[in-house]
């Protein structure tokens, strides 16, 4: 079954897109400096697009590890991007370390929410995983929000709340001169639906930003973890998870920290028993 992860070379996004470079301020007290970081942003670059470009051929070589190697040192350069925590998490899945898989695939769904490929592959690495945690049922209109939230990332919706916002402002200029009263109620009330879709807009965008950033969740990589009830090593064990199980970090105290399952079990464990997303 596991062949049927989508890991095909093919499905790689092009990541040149994701690598940019320093945006300058035209002083001309700062030119050398700015000529500097420019020329030094752009080796960056250059040297990044090569090392991603080097770990797909290892990849369609069927050498993962070599990839894995090559697409860490692109992340340890700051450059990150769905589509490389994706094609990282495929080479992790390859070598058979599922829970970095999970990691990997759970970081490019962050980055991308709603991708089709990132969810595919994610849950076909969940399947390896020892842990069946049952989700619990959700109303259909928060999964139905979800749905309209994840249709753009953190950057789509800012854009489109702008360019709703730029245009709303044309209509409102129309609403004012024109002279027909049929044409000013038109440009009104469309002014209005696009305002609001503006503040809905850079709502979603906020939201899209939270949890891009935030980290509230984590996964487990201790091969078998004894969930506390207490955050103490002397406290009852709830109950037993293994690694490559996504939990919610609720809280931390000293070196223990409160976990919750989407079936809304909670306990405590190490705070190292885990990485997070």
């Amino acid at each position: 079954m596991c062949e049927n992860v989508e890991c095909s070379p093919d499905s790689y996004r092009d990541q040149n897109s994701e690598l940019g470079v320093i945006s300058c301020h035209p002083e001309r007290s700062r030119g050398a400096l700015i000529i500097f970081f420019l020329f030094i942003s752009l080796f960056s670059f250059a040297d990044n697009s090569a090392l991603y470009n080097e770990a797909n051929e290892r990849y369609k070589k069927a050498e993962y590890q070599a990839a894995i190697e090559k697409y860490e040192l692109v992340l340890k350069s700051n450059f990150v991007s769905g589509e490389l925590y994706f094609n990282l998490g495929n080479a992790y899945f390859k070598t058979n370390q599922i829970p970095m898989a999970i990691l990997c695939y759970e970081r490019a769904k962050k980055l991308m929410p709603g991708d089709e490929d990132v969810e595919f592959n994610l849950s076909i690495a969940n399947l390896k995983i020892v842990d069946k945690i049952e989700v619990m049922p959700r109303l259909f209109f928060y999964r139905w929000a979800d749905s309209v939230i994840n249709i753009f990332n953190c950057d789509g919706w800012a854009i489109a709340g702008i360019s709703s916002l730029l245009i709303a402002v044309l209509l409102f200029v129309l609403f004012r001169v024109s002279e027909r009263e049929g044409i000013r109620k038109l440009f009104f009330y469309l002014g209005l639906v696009l305002l609001v879709f503006t503040i809905k807009s850079f709502w979603f965008a906020n939201i899209q930003y939270k949890a891009a950033t935030g980290e509230n969740t984590a996964i487990i990589f201790t091969p078998t973890l004894n969930v506390k009830s207490s955050p103490d090593a002397n406290g009852t064990n709830l109950f037993v998870l293994h690694e490559g199980t996504k939990v919610q970090l609720l809280d931390k105290v000293g070196e223990w920290s409160k976990i919750k399952l989407s079936s809304g079990f909670q306990g405590w464990v190490e705070t190292g028993s885990f990485v997070v997303i």
